[in-house]
């Protein structure tokens, strides 16, 4: 009976935060005077093209929506408690455009036409109350929230038996209270004895995360971990041999599956250990959404991985612009010291090069400096001159630099997850490179067309990613991110001249020596750059309302080229950032 009471306020709390502008005699109407409908795993809420047009809501348990076409079945997202599903058909009355199934025991709460209406007629306010609600749903879903919901069930599955995780648990533990999250740890021996319906109902009514951690002693315990789980964390020592472990293949968990969990790997590394290398050995033969490196006692890393799974983290996106790209790393330096960190990073051509040095150091601003200044010294950008049949460089200087400074380290090595975006030429589309080499991944993202070669990754021509893309804000959208923060270099002043024509080659040679006229021209790698990306801006001015922060430098005294003014440009970065920051309203401090 107790237990009955707890999971009525724990549903009636659910339907208070939805309709909360009605009053508590208003939502006890609306509740038990509504139906109740519990779902198997597996068990389909409604399919594709049914006709019945209520609306439903999660009040425990996760849903999949799965739209089926002529490629098979599309998932389109996950729907966990508090949240609505099926609102467009009320309102609507056309078919269902999608499938929705359960993924685990669920239970949801059935709103019909009929009972809509009626609830209309008695609380006039009730219409107003649903209405604002679906359409702020709608709202966040076209913008920064498409993202599923948070995970609130989480499988731990450790490969090593021996292996002991209740320190790294307990440090999670520890974070997640900084975060104000309650956390509850299931181990098999504590529960082997206990009823799964009663285990199953403590957590669902626990406002916090439950972890589930399973080993292959306990087969039964592991299966079940996986059919109350919303996501499953592998997780390994790093050093460990990396083939398939038994318990991976007993819980069938890289098999394609309609109902499978998103899964994440967990490579856990010791205490201050080196830069990870040969992680891609890990992805052989696993089906897996993301990979975390995550360091012993590292604060930096537990609270990058708190963020991921509670749906908090953030994602740094950087735009292309030349040397201009120094302004990231003062942009970096003045955002780390509002306290604001890093869970995802991606770039394109400048901000692919820039923002993969910090990745590479670390995020230690002073070292990625030192890096980056090294190129301005060694003078990458010029004297590399090329016979102009490809391209007007060479490429080897900017070549052997990369080589230099990031050796043989892969994307997939860094402590940070890391992507930057090239457009393949052979193609025609954009390309996201999370994995591979790094130093021949940021060669393409910056390979500018007729400036420098393009680049050849696997068969394929690749061409600076600014060409498609010079601010990827949709690519770090398909990461699990609910913060963007995006710096631009585009920034330019309108560019006229006060002449009829352009001069010739020779009528500007000639004007050097005389002196006779002033040409407020740009530079031919200026006029290459801007024409080539001219398409990319007119996306970015679309994509850049979809962001949390949006910061555009004005760098229009610097050119693309200005290397030696890498300082300068650094500063400049700096300071704009650090003003913007001050400037902002308490409440729009997302990372506070």
């Amino acid at each position: 009976m107790e237990q009955n009471a707890k999971q009525y306020q724990f549903y009636y709390d659910i339907l208070l935060k939805i309709f909360g502008n009605l009053d508590e005699s208003q939502i006890k109407k609306v509740f038990n005077n509504t139906q109740i409908h519990e779902l198997e795993v597996g068990e389909y809420l409604f399919k594709q093209g049914d006709t019945e047009n209520s609306l439903y809501i999660v009040l425990s348990g996760r849903l999949r929506v799965i739209l089926q076409n002529e490629n098979g079945n599309q998932i389109l997202g996950d729907i966990s408690s508090g949240e609505p599903v099926g609102e467009l058909a009320l309102f609507t009355k056309e078919p269902r455009i999608a499938s929705v199934v359960a993924i685990r025991k669920s239970v949801v709460f059935q709103l019909t036409e009929a009972d809509y209406l009626r609830l209309v007629n008695q609380y006039p306010t009730f219409a107003h109350t649903l209405s604002n609600y679906v359409i702020n749903r709608l709202r966040r879903n076209a913008f920064q929230q498409r993202m599923g919901a948070p995970p609130k069930n989480i499988a731990v599955v450790k490969l090593q038996q021996d292996m002991d995780i209740s320190p790294w648990t307990n440090e999670i533990r520890h974070q997640l209270g900084l975060m104000k999250i309650n956390i509850n740890v299931y181990f098999a021996e504590d529960h082997l004895n206990e009823q799964s319906n009663a285990l199953f109902d403590e957590m669902e009514n626990h406002d916090g995360l439950n972890f589930l951690v399973c080993d292959n002693n306990h087969p039964v315990w592991a299966n079940q971990c996986l059919t109350y789980s919303d996501l499953v964390l592998v997780v390994s020592d790093f050093y460990a041999p990396s083939e398939i472990y038994s318990i991976e293949n007993q819980l069938k968990l890289y098999e394609s599956n309609i109902l499978n969990k998103k899964i994440y790997l967990v490579l856990l590394h010791p205490e201050n250990g080196p830069m990870p290398t040969m992680t891609s050995r890990w992805f052989i033969n696993r089906n897996i959404n993301l990979h975390l490196h995550i360091r012993k006692n590292n604060g930096k890393d537990l609270r990058r991985f708190s963020r991921i799974i509670t749906h908090q983290a953030i994602g740094l996106v950087l735009g292309g612009g030349g040397s201009k790209g120094f302004s990231h790393i003062g942009a970096a330096k003045a955002m780390l010291e509002s306290g604001i960190e890093f869970d995802f990073l991606g770039g394109t051509s400048a901000g692919a090069l820039y923002g993969i040095m910090m990745c590479f150091k670390d995020f230690d601003i002073q070292k990625a400096t030192d890096i980056c200044k090294l190129g301005v010294v060694k003078k990458i950008t010029s004297n590399d001159y090329n016979l102009p049949i490809i391209s007007l460089m060479t490429g080897r200087k900017i070549r052997l630099f990369l080589k230099e400074t990031l050796g043989d380290i892969f994307l997939e090595d860094l402590w940070v997850n890391t992507f930057c975006v090239s457009t393949n030429y052979s193609t025609a589309t954009i390309k996201i490179h999370e994995s591979g080499l790094a130093r021949l991944q940021v060669e393409a993202s910056i390979a500018i067309p007729g400036v420098y070669p393009p680049v050849i990754i696997d068969r394929h021509l690749h061409v600076d990613g600014g060409v498609m893309d010079n601010l990827p804000i949709d690519a770090m959208y398909q990461k699990p991110v609910k913060h963007i923060i995006a710096l631009s270099l585009s920034a330019q002043s309108p560019h006229l001249v006060d002449i009829e024509t352009v001069p010739t080659a020779w009528e500007l040679f000639i004007n050097k020596f005389t002196k006779k006229h002033r040409y407020r021209l740009p530079r031919m790698a200026s006029i290459l750059i801007n024409s080539l990306t001219l398409n990319s801006v007119q996306k970015q001015e679309i994509t850049k309302t979809q962001v949390s922060m949006y910061l555009e430098m004005d760098l229009r005294n610097y050119g693309f080229l200005d290397g030696d003014k890498w300082s300068e440009i650094l500063e400049k970065g700096y300071q704009q950032t650090k003003s913007y920051l001050n400037q902002m309203p308490q409440n729009e401090r997302f990372w506070k």
